[in-house]
């Protein structure tokens, strides 16, 4: 019994431990990457909306570093963008394919 209370004690603090680990981990995590797949310019744009002021536009088959991804407008049926790493604006992820894991914001 005494050895399952130490178990147990110990249980909430291997918790922090692993979850100090991981926030640090993520936060020094290198940008995901992709790949501009439209065959024209991609307006980059303020906010995740196709109604936003553009920003910027990338060339077709650029490659592009991405901070993280959230839900916006949708765009010829996908509801996902991503934020740039490193510059201002979102471009809609109907038009961007990600090689690596791309987190939530």
């Amino acid at each position: 019994m005494r050895m399952f209370r130490r178990i147990a004690w110990a249980g909430p603090a291997a918790a922090a431990a692993v979850a100090l680990f991981a926030g640090n981990a993520l936060a020094t995590s290198s940008p995901a990457e992709g790949l501009v797949v439209s065959t024209a310019g991609l307006k980059v744009r303020a906010h995740t909306s196709t109604h936003s002021h553009v920003v910027g536009v990338l060339d077709p088959w650029q490659k592009v570093r991405l901070s993280c991804q959230t839900e916006g407008a949708w765009v010829e049926g996908n509801d996902i963008w991503y934020r740039l790493h490193g510059k201002p604006g979102w471009v809609s992820a109907r038009y961007v394919h990600n090689y690596t894991r791309v987190p939530w914001c």
